[in-house]
């Protein structure tokens, strides 16, 4: 299975049909459309300023890691959330399998490290893997 992301997050908006005010009226564009375009967002990110390969990871439908980036020897999961909740069941059933070194998470929330999680900021993206 594979995952298509849209060069621009505007133009997903638009061929999604979203109400432009939507985009930019306070939190709506975090909670309403349940992350899609975050993720297209941190994708988008990904490729341009560290030209990475984009894979993802399913397991049994039940548990997705939105971003699995090879950095050096280390393979780093990334999970996206759209807003504040720190809860990231995928990447605690992908440490389950795999024990990588770092698990990271983009969110709204500031940057924080708890142990071997790594919480990165949606405006520090540019900087990962970097800071991990």
């Amino acid at each position: 299975m594979c995952k298509i992301y849209a060069l621009d997050v505007g133009l997903l908006g638009a061929m999604a049909k979203i109400d432009p005010p939507a985009m930019i009226q306070g939190d709506r564009v975090f909670k309403e459309f349940e992350g899609a375009l975050v993720e297209n967002f941190v994708a988008i990110q990904l490729r341009a300023t560290r030209d990475m390969e984009l894979h993802y990871r399913q397991s049994a439908g039940t548990a997705e890691v939105n971003f699995v980036c090879e950095y050096g020897t280390r393979i780093l999961p990334l999970e996206v959330k759209a807003g504040v909740n720190p809860k990231s069941k995928s990447l605690q059933s992908f440490d389950k399998k795999f024990s990588p070194p770092v698990l990271v998470r983009t969110t709204l929330l500031n940057l924080k490290k708890e142990g071997r999680l790594i919480n990165i900021p949606l405006y520090a993206l540019a900087r990962f893997p970097g800071i991990c």
